[in-house]
């Protein structure tokens, strides 16, 4: 590789690490440890193309010791901190992938993928890459990611003190490590001592000029008692644990700034407490009293690595959630389960952005590649995550995983959990990806074999439905349910293919669902009252959702047909039966209504053509037909027939309305009147006045019209309410008529024209020569003699007197013209 032979010739020089045959390296990224002598690499393990990182130490860097022995003690140093690694397996101490390999120019190993020490992200840039790689340079700290991180390293102290019996001797920046999942890691074991006899107190040599830097521990970082008193304690780690949470909430300085001078140090330890003073207000406030006792010079008040752990200030669901995930390979299956299936799933709305993709999605995506019946409990919370992820997020950090997971072979515990929640991955993955990423997994289970995996397609296709274009449901989706129906020999299974037809009725087209879905629908003969009450309800949801396009001709010919024998189902219940003489009810109240409506406007239109020509008002009455009054009573019997159907009108003859009874009473009433008067006719006197009106009411056009059943009620009901008039020819100087109301027709006796001039003044209407109604402001019209009685329930204006003086006989045109002006104002008045 070209990566490595530039390594390998500025770096490790002409010498070849064996560490090289194990692992592919690529850039430098950190430096760690004393002095910052490990410089750490990428690196790809080769067995297994498993990331890694490797630490190199340049044996040049030892150079200027000018002494062999000082040269070969800082080696020593390191390679007892690497087999101290190798020998604790605990999840916040540095795990090592291979152990140390060693050539006359270098001394490497191999870890777990490490971002950066603790010292870099603090600042310390000594022995980094030039320039500083991006992610180092622009690293923040999250003050969730400090709270854990405090937490990690207590606990591996704790492990170390209790557990193991050993002292770390070098707490410091420069000894905790940051994977690249965001955990912290305890490393520089090159210093470890362990408790002999069980004793707590150990030997130490304080930290002094003659030897390096590189196999001393950080000297401000060193608790008073070993460099005053030559002996350490456990409680020794946690002084050192207390100046480095300062320093991580410092700006990474230390609390003791020695310049590598013990003299130095002793000053600093002198002013100690007023230094933590100023340092105290950046601290979190429930840390500033047990950081305090921590750093305290008498060991007696400073707490365990135990103790401290227990702090209410780690008491967080979000710390209790990643401690576990990162002890999760010492946890019981069980356990395992609970955890990403209710805990991890509950927490993940809590965890910050930043340690969720870092820290969580790690192991969760590590998870997806192991066992299959561990990948199921591995579901929920990956779902979790995608719906708290912006789409941007989901885009940028989630959607390959996803991508994948959908690709991948699995399970049917696996796709049914997927399909679940197959509405929430559609929602952040992006339009033009739908069809060929995530839509592939359900067309493909709707083809399986597996009845459950099959019944969680269907299931998923009502909450997908909006994701889903009209062409894919037609042709994808469509064919595969009426497939699942027709193959299926299990009643729930074909329960299943009808409802998800039905949840999709709403995105289909017109079209589709009269071609497609009827027909089908329509074929199916059930013996089965679910699968009945299942067409029942798609029919009903299909004349509830104007948008589905039933109409009464598909109603009368193809659906209505087909229901109809399920009546004689004797399998069906009570209230099944009544569910589905409903729908045929209202079914035919839907066709009823609608040509009811049809024919409404078609005698609309005939009305409309009609009212073209002058209609003759005064004989319309009284030259009704025999066919008018027979289309009469065929109107009659068809509203008797109308609900034949309806279960309730025959068992409740009273539910008819008031309404109704009025009508049938006006109409039996008119059409008595009109047989009674067809035969009492006789031939009026023939006069020459009485033979031009008969020829006037003959040739109008309104006597021959066919009035309905509805137009003839509706207008005997409307214009009943009105008093009756007197039309009366005015003479040839004011051509026009003269309206005179008949008390008659209000229940009071009729009063002579001749009547003195304290009767109610009669209304004179007339029409001008242009046919237009006018008022006239002159007295009362005298009107000489008695008026024909009108016929009762008329409407219509057609009471001529005959016995009127008259000073000249106006024309049959001037007639014809001004009843039809004084019809046409009553109709807009």
């Amino acid at each position: 590789m070209e990566v490595f032979s530039m390594i390998k010739n500025a770096v490790i020089g002409d010498g070849t690490n064996p560490i090289t045959q194990h692992f592919d390296i690529g850039r430098h990224v950190a430096s760690a440890g004393p002095e910052m002598v490990w410089k750490i690499y990428d690196a790809v393990r080769k067995s297994d193309q498993k990331e890694a990182s490797v630490f190199i130490f340049d044996k040049k860097v030892a150079d200027k010791l000018y002494k062999p022995k000082r040269k070969e003690a800082v080696s020593e140093v390191l390679r007892k901190c690497v087999k101290n690694l190798e020998r604790f397996q605990h999840p916040q101490i540095l795990q090592v992938y291979h152990p140390i390999e060693e050539c006359y120019d270098s001394v490497a190993f191999a870890s777990e993928p490490v971002l950066a020490s603790l010292a870099n992200l603090l600042g310390n840039q000594e022995r980094m890459p030039t320039p500083i790689p991006p992610e180092i340079r622009d690293f923040a700290f999250h003050e969730m990611e400090i709270k854990y991180g405090i937490l990690q390293i207590t606990e591996a102290l704790s492990y170390l003190h209790n557990t193991e019996t050993c002292l770390h001797g070098n707490v410091c920046p420069s000894s905790i490590l940051i994977s690249k999942r965001g955990a912290w890691k305890l490393a520089g074991m090159g210093f470890l001592q362990v408790a002999r006899d069980g004793k707590e107190s150990f030997m130490a040599n304080p930290w002094t000029n003659k030897a390096s830097k590189m196999v001393q521990p950080d000297l401000d970082y060193i608790a008073p008692e070993v460099q005053v008193d030559k002996r350490c304690f456990y409680v020794s780690d946690m002084y050192s644990m207390g100046i480095t949470i300062c320093a991580i909430h410092n700006g990474g300085r230390s609390l003791v700034n020695s310049m590598y001078n013990p003299a130095e140090y002793t000053k600093g330890i002198q002013l100690l407490s007023i230094s933590f003073g100023d340092a105290a207000s950046k601290l979190p406030i429930q840390l500033v009293e047990p950081v305090e006792k921590m750093i305290n010079r008498d060991i007696r008040y400073r707490p365990t690595a135990r103790l401290f752990s227990l702090l209410k200030f780690f008491s967080d669901s979000v710390v209790s959630c990643l401690s576990f995930l990162d002890s999760l390979p010492q946890k019981d299956a069980g356990e395992v389960t609970t955890f990403y299936t209710k805990t991890l799933v509950d927490t993940i709305p809590k965890i910050p952005k930043k340690i969720l993709y870092q820290h969580v999605f790690p192991f969760i995506r590590d998870e997806l590649y192991t066992e299959s019946d561990k990948l199921v409990h591995v579901i929920p919370p990956l779902i979790a995550i995608v719906q708290n992820a912006s789409r941007e997020e989901y885009r940028l950090k989630l959607m390959t995983e996803i991508n994948k997971l959908l690709a991948m072979p699995k399970n049917a515990l696996v796709t049914i959990a997927l399909l679940e929640k197959l509405d929430i991955i559609l929602f952040k993955t992006p339009v033009e990806a739908h069809k060929i990423q995530v839509l592939p997994i359900l067309y493909n289970t709707l083809d399986s074999n597996n009845s459950l995996a099959r019944e969680a397609a269907m299931n998923a296709l009502g909450a997908i439905k909006q994701h889903l274009d009209e062409d894919s449901i037609k042709k994808m989706v469509l064919p595969r349910a009426k497939a699942i129906f027709n193959n299926a020999n299990n009643v729930k299974v074909k329960m299943n293919a009808l409802m998800c037809i039905d949840r999709l009725l709403d995105r289909m087209d017109k079209s589709v669902i009269s071609d497609n879905v009827i027909p089908f629908l329509t074929k199916i003969e059930p013996e089965d009252p679910e699968i009945v009450m299942a067409i029942t309800g798609i029919f009903r949801h299909m004349m509830t959702d104007k948008r589905c396009g039933l109409t009464h001709a598909l109603l009368a010919l193809q659906v209505m047909p087909s229901l109809l024998p399920h009546t004689t189902n004797a399998l069906l219940t009570m209230e099944e039966f009544g569910v589905l003489m409903d729908l045929l009810r209202d079914m035919f109240d839907a066709i009823d209504r609608n040509r009811r409506n049809k024919m409404k406007l078609e005698a609309m239109h005939d009305d409309e053509t009609i009212r073209g020509s002058a209609p003759n008002i005064i004989g319309m009455q009284r030259h009704r037909s025999a066919a008018h009054i027979d289309d009469i009573k065929r109107s009659r019997e068809k509203d008797h027939s109308r609900h034949f159907l309806s279960v309730d009108h025959v068992s409740h003859p009273k539910s008819r309305t008031a309404n109704n009874h009025k009508r049938e009473h006006r109409v039996e009433f008119y059409i008595e009147e009109c047989e009674e008067e067809q035969e009492n006719h006789s031939p009026a006197p023939s006069t020459p006045e009485l033979k031009d009106r008969q020829r006037f009411t003959a040739a109008s056009p309104i006597s021959q019209r066919r009035v309905s059943n509805h137009s003839s009620v509706n207008a005997n009901k409307d214009l009943s309410d009105h008093k009756q008039y007197s039309l009366v020819p005015e003479g040839p100087m004011s051509p026009g008529i003269n309206l005179i109301p008949d008390d008659s027709s209000m229940g009071f006796p009729r009063r002579s024209s001749t009547q003195s001039l304290g009767s109610p003044v009669h209304h004179r209407l007339s029409v001008d020569a242009n046919g237009k109604p006018r008022r006239h402001s002159a007295g009362p019209v005298v009107v000489p003699g008695e008026m024909n009685k009108p016929h009762y329930g008329s409407g219509y204006f057609n009471q001529m007197t005959p016995n009127t003086p008259r000073r000249s006989q106006p024309s049959l045109a001037s007639l014809s013209n001004s009843v039809m002006a004084l019809f046409q104002s009553k109709l807009n008045y």
